[in-house]
């Protein structure tokens, strides 16, 4: 029976954690002089993660910017090859994180000159480390699968919520759009009227004055 209830424990954890998984490493080849940027959305109250490596290139220095909503700068790292950013993000957005190679002065940029760099990116409960958890407050196994369960539901809430707010801020500018075109095409309709009117009474004028008509 206890058999049975760990399997079930065990299977719900790994559905809520892949639904809640949100983790995203890959690595690229950025050329010198130029820039790559990558954005990531994450909900409001949400731990973010990002660390970054980039193997040794000749005469180029990494510079790498991480910004959030209305452009706020929240980690900056400048002639670094490594590096990592963990940030506990109250109100959610799309978070920019940016790769600079710029070469050292003086040198010749010559064909090939390339950084191949590695990103990981974190977002929500991802990032907890359970094994080092449980060995420091001395967790059973069922009792870390229930604190993996409690961290997994909350990040699923969290984007829940996030995706909510997002959705009702689309639906009331879809509304609102929706408004001004529909006073847009009235007052079309209103200018066509008022010149039709016009132009009927502006030809019945000419018409008489050329005793067309009566």
């Amino acid at each position: 029976m206890r058999h049975n209830v760990n399997i079930f424990f065990l299977s719900v954890t790994v559905i809520l954690w892949m639904c809640a998984l949100r983790a995203h490493a890959f690595a690229f080849d950025l050329p010198a002089n130029k820039q790559r940027c990558f954005i990531e959305e994450v909900p409001s109250s949400t731990e973010l993660l990002i660390s970054f490596a980039a193997l040794p290139g000749y005469a180029q220095f990494l510079d790498v910017v991480v910004t959030g909503p209305v452009d706020h700068v929240y980690y900056k790292s400048t002639a670094q090859d490594r590096g990592n950013f963990h940030e506990f993000v109250a109100e959610g957005g799309d978070f920019m994180v940016c790769f600079y190679s710029r070469l050292a002065q003086g040198v010749r940029q010559t064909e090939g000159m390339k950084r191949s760099i590695s990103v990981d990116i974190r977002v929500g409960s991802e990032n907890n480390d359970y094994s080092e958890l449980a060995t420091k407050e001395k967790l059973r196994p069922i009792e870390v699968e229930l604190r993996v369960l409690e961290d997994a539901v909350r990040s699923i809430h969290s984007e829940y919520l996030y995706y909510k707010e997002k959705e009702a801020e689309m639906r009331n500018a879809n509304e609102a759009m929706t408004f001004k075109v529909t006073w847009f095409t009235a007052f079309i309709i209103f200018i066509f009227v008022v010149f039709s009117v016009w132009e009927l009474r502006h030809l019945k004028s000419y018409f008489r004055k050329k005793r067309l008509i009566d």
